[in-house]
Order: C-alpha cells, then sequence, then structure tokens
C-alpha cells in the first residue's frame, strides 16, 4: 500500500505550523519513518503524525485510528509517496533466514575436509593456533561412543547451537560449551588478526619488512578462508535454527541439528530432527514427541528411524537401504521392545521395512526463491 502526501492540502491542518512542510521537504528515497494514525477524514484521506508532524495522506484502504505504521519513502517532492512496510509472517520470517544462510552454509563434512586440507599450508604460529582452534571447537561436537549414553546425546544436542539464542531470550547467559558460541568468538578473534600483522614482522628490521608483504598475503588468505569456514559453519546453525521457526501458526514445532558420531579413525554424519505436537493439548491429550534419525555408514548403508512417544506409548518404524540391514533390526526389535516396557511404556508398533519412509524424515525449509527480489 502507498501513501501520497499532497502538500497543497497541508494548510487544511494547521496553517499556523511549519514543521510539517519543512518534514515534507526532508524527506528522501528510501528514508524510513514510524507513523501513527490520527483520523480517516473521510475515505481515501487519512490523518497521519511524524515525529512531531501532522500531515494529510491520500490512501486507497481505511486504516483504523490508533494504528502505527512503518513507512518507506519511494518518492520525494513535489508529491511525496511512501509505503507501508508490513511486518513479515511467520513463513516470510523463516524464509528469510533459510535464504540467508543456505548459500554461505558449509555442512559438518565440508567444514572438516576444508580444515586439513589448510592444517597443510600453516607456516606461522599464528596460523597454527587458528585452525587448533577450529579444530578443536569441530572434534568436540557430535558424540564419540559407539553406544552413548542418553546423557551424553543430552549435552550433544544442548551443546550444539541450536538453542543458543533461545538460551539468551530466556534470561540465561551464553553456555561457553555452545558450539555457536565458540565460532562466534573465534570469528572475532580471527577478524582481529587479520586487522595486525604479527608482532614479530612489525618489530622487523628494514630487511624483513621488505619482504614482509608477500608474508602478509600469505597470513591474509589463509585467515580470510578460516573466516569463510566459520562463517559457513554458523550459516550452518542458522539454517538448522530456521526449523524451529514457525511457519505458520500452530500448535506443531521442531528442532533440527547435525550430529556427528565419531569412531574411532572415522566420523558419520547424523542427522536428527525432534518434533513436539501440541494440537491435543487443549483437549487433555498429552502432546505428541517425535524423534527422527536418519544416518549412513559403508557397512549397512541408509537407516532411518522414527519413535514417537504420546503420553505412555510409543513406537518406532526403521527403515533400512539394505536387506542385510533390516534383518539385523528385525533381530534387535525384541530387544527394543524389553528396552521400552522396563520404562513402564506401552509399545504400539515396532517394525523394520526396506526402502525409505515415504516423508523425508529430515526437513529443510525451501524458500520459493534463494533470491530477494527486493535486494
Amino acid at each position: 500500500m502507498t501513501l501520497k502526501i499532497p502538500s497543497t492540502l497541508q494548510p487544511l491542518i494547521d496553517a499556523t505550523r511549519r514543521d510539517a512542510p519543512s518534514l515534507l521537504k526532508q524527506l528522501q528515497v528510501g528514508q524510513l519513518l514510524q507513523a501513527r494514525v490520527l483520523d480517516q477524514i473521510q475515505p481515501g484521506l487519512l490523518r497521519l503524525q511524524i515525529a512531531s508532524a501532522e500531515v494529510l495522506a491520500r490512501s486507497q484502504v481505511a486504516i483504523a485510528p490508533g494504528t502505527r505504521l512503518k513507512l518507506e519513502v519511494v518518492k520525494g517532492q513535489p508529491l511525496p509517496e511512501l509505503r507501508v512496510l508490513r511486518e513479515p509472517d511467520a513463513q516470510q520470517r523463516q524464509q528469510q533466514v533459510v535464504r540467508s544462510a543456505m548459500a554461505r552454509q558449509l555442512s559438518p563434512q565440508e567444514l572438516r575436509q576444508a580444515v586439513s586440507e589448510l592444517r597443510a599450508q600453516a607456516s606461522t604460529p599464528r596460523q597454527a593456533e587458528a585452525l587448533r582452534q577450529l579444530t578443536t571447537i569441530v572434534q568436540e561436537s557430535g558424540v564419540r561412543p559407539a553406544q552413548p549414553a542418553a546423557t551424553q546425546l543430552q549435552r550433544a544436542i544442548a551443546q550444539s547451537g541450536v538453542f543458543h539464542e533461545a538460551r539468551l531470550a530466556a534470561g540465561l547467559p551464553a553456555n561457553p560449551a555452545d558450539t555457536k558460541v565458540q565460532l562466534l568468538r573465534l570469528l572475532v578473534v580471527l577478524r582481529e588478526d587479520l586487522k595486525l600483522p604479527p608482532k614479530a614482522e612489525r618489530q622487523a628490521g628494514a630487511a624483513i619488512e621488505q619482504q614482509a608483504p608477500a608474508r602478509d598475503m600469505g597470513v591474509d588468505s589463509l585467515l580470510n578462508r578460516l573466516i569463510r569456514l566459520v562463517e559457513g559453519s554458523i550459516a550452518r546453525i542458522q539454517l538448522q535454527q530456521a526449523v524451529a521457526l514457525p511457519a505458520e501458526e500452530g500448535q506443531r514445532q521442531a528442532w533440527q541439528l547435525d550430529l556427528p558420531i565419531r569412531l574411532p579413525g572415522e566420523t558419520h554424519e547424523a542427522m536428527l530432527r525432534i518434533e513436539r505436537d501440541d494440537a491435543g493439548k487443549a483437549g487433555g491429550t498429552p502432546s505428541t514427541w517425535a524423534v527422527n534419525l536418519a544416518f549412513q555408514f559403508d557397512t549397512i548403508g541408509t537407516l532411518q528411524c522414527r519413535i514417537a512417544l504420546a503420553g505412555d506409548h510409543v513406537s518406532a518404524t526403521f527403515w533400512c537401504e539394505r536387506t542385510t540391514t533390516l534383518a539385523h533390526v528385525e533381530q534387535r526389535l525384541p530387544v527394543l521392545r524389553q528396552a521400552f516396557e522396563a520404562q513402564g511404556l506401552d509399545v504400539i508398533r515396532l517394525a523394520g521395512v526396506l526402502g525409505a519412509p515415504p516423508e523425508p524424515l529430515i526437513k529443510v525449509p525451501i524458500p520459493d526463491s534463494l533470491l530477494d527480489e527486493r535486494a
């Protein structure tokens, strides 16, 4: 919606006031303004308050008095035009985050490979220390043992970085062990290091100073690549956080994250998704929780599972890519049933299925367009 402000109508407000015409003359295209609707004088004519000034504006739609508007100047004198900027809805907010993060994000596997390649190129203590810090952050994420305990999984989820902003919003201090916190702090250090040459080079003599630019270029090049890796890792977490942003108003929420599984000499990628549905809570029905897990090993192929819990009722389905994997899963289902029943749960269904689930268990919100046409 566009508002047009005819200056010829300005004396109708108060001929003794000069601040409104002065305001109109100062408007610049692209400028953002806060306004409040004072009155709907007649169809198509509004009285607005912008800062301390009152102006008349033509509008094609009616707006209730008291409504606060965010306006953008799209045209200046002689007939200024202001566009009403609407707050994005839930789906638009989610797509904005996804659009921003998707093009920059790096998967954990891509990050580990890039760090391994840069490690062989480090030639100064400063480079080696920066790589060591990033390597430590990478290695501390995920779970290590072949059969992780519940507490280890809880720790990996809590420190994944997905809950960093939620923790701050709840008034809690930042968790120093949180992956996103560590990446953000390392990013600050790398950017400061990029501005400052090594101390030894700053204090060196003229002969060394002549060689310093060439060495600085190498340092800058590697540090710049490290910065891009850290930014890509942060963008990956932001992409995962976008899943937790509701695309529409409702009772369903989901959290999704990478869960590297670190075995001796190798690391396997797993994706974890936790869903909560409170749709029946108003009627006294307990919330439904579901955990989706997808991973791939060379020995068993792709394995995906979904475990759903509603009150004391639990069900689990395992989708296997290979028949041999399906046979192993079905062989272990009685053990899983006993474990559930030992926790006082009523097992509704346990099954192994050959193939893939009818719908993806791990979902990444895809925006309508990866380009922002308004940019």
